[in-house]
């Protein structure tokens, strides 16, 4: 037993394979590390506010698998807006709850839930949640989602309900150009959405934040895992965060290397001489999921 390298909570290590352990901790839930990884972060001097969010992504985000590689990407996630931590720490307590009206014992996990700095800001928030009656405070450190919880929990599930964008993550290789251009983008507008692929976007911002900006105006991600890169795994993760719908896809040959995290999920494998099939499984995917949406494509 040892302290966890981003919340400090007393946690478990297993060795599962060559150089990568299994972390079990009370806070961040589970997750996979390399050993060159746990070197790298015991000699790096990371914020607080930096361990508070990584803890919660890993929370959210279980058996998820962190490399030296993508670090530097953990490292900048950005601190969601306060009254989204709040939906977070809400969304949590709906999924302990077994039914209307129980009471729940508050425990150190929720700092987690709602990435929190510490229970100081943990407790301001439930003070928010109370002063919302969106729960009810029924002791010192027991609590309940009140009746408006419940129904702001229900308007939170049609996130960007009216949105027509769909948020592609995918490889930026020219072998997947042409996977992009004739099933992906197509599939997508034939289920009625506009499909954003951020380096076709010309803008000014830093590009990790110009992910996250059309990330959070988007109904869904699409997520093609081929090539494995480690930021369409983050970006995958960060909408299922947000409660967006995620579509997994991969290159048939490729699925077997799919990391732990993601392979519970139905995910559409295709092959390269057969994108018209691939585009149909999106479109019926999409629209058997979240419905047809109203974008068309502009014609001249």
């Amino acid at each position: 037993m040892e302290p966890c390298l981003f919340c400090n909570e007393e946690m478990k290590y297993a060795s599962v394979a060559s150089d990568l352990y299994r972390v079990t901790c009370p806070r961040c839930s589970e997750y996979l590390i390399v050993g060159t990884a746990i070197g790298i972060l015991k000699g790096t001097t990371l914020t607080d506010r930096q361990k508070a969010n990584i803890s919660g992504w890993l929370n959210e985000n279980p058996v998820y698998t962190i490399y030296s590689y993508n670090l530097d990407t953990l490292k900048n996630i950005k601190t969601p807006p306060f009254a989204e931590r709040a939906d977070k720490l809400l969304l949590k307590l709906e999924k302990i709850t077994k039914y209307a009206g129980q009471d729940i014992s508050i425990s150190n996990s929720w700092i987690s839930w709602g990435w929190f700095l510490n229970s100081d800001e943990l407790g301001e928030t439930l003070r928010f949640l109370t002063d919302c009656k969106r729960i009810e405070q029924r002791s010192m450190s027991i609590f309940r989602i009140a009746p408006a919880g419940w129904e702001h929990l229900e308007k939170l599930k049609q996130v960007n309900a009216d949105s027509e964008q769909g948020f592609v993550a995918m490889w930026f290789d020219k072998s997947m150009q042409e996977v992009y251009d004739i099933a992906i983008s197509e599939g997508i507008i034939d289920a009625g959405y506009r499909p954003h692929r951020v380096d076709l976007t010309e803008h000014a911002d830093k590009i990790d934040d110009e992910i996250i900006a059309q990330i959070r105006r988007s109904r869904f991600v699409l997520a093609d895992f081929t090539g494995h890169r480690g930021g369409v795994y983050f970006e995958a993760g960060f909408a299922k965060g947000l409660g967006l719908e995620v579509f997994w896809t991969c290159r048939k040959d490729e699925i077997d290397d799919l990391h732990f995290d993601i392979r519970q999920y139905n995910c559409i494998d295709w092959e390269s001489d057969k994108l018209a099939d691939f585009r149909k499984r999106i479109t019926n995917r999409i629209e058997s999921v979240i419905g047809k949406g109203t974008y068309r494509r502009e014609t001249t």
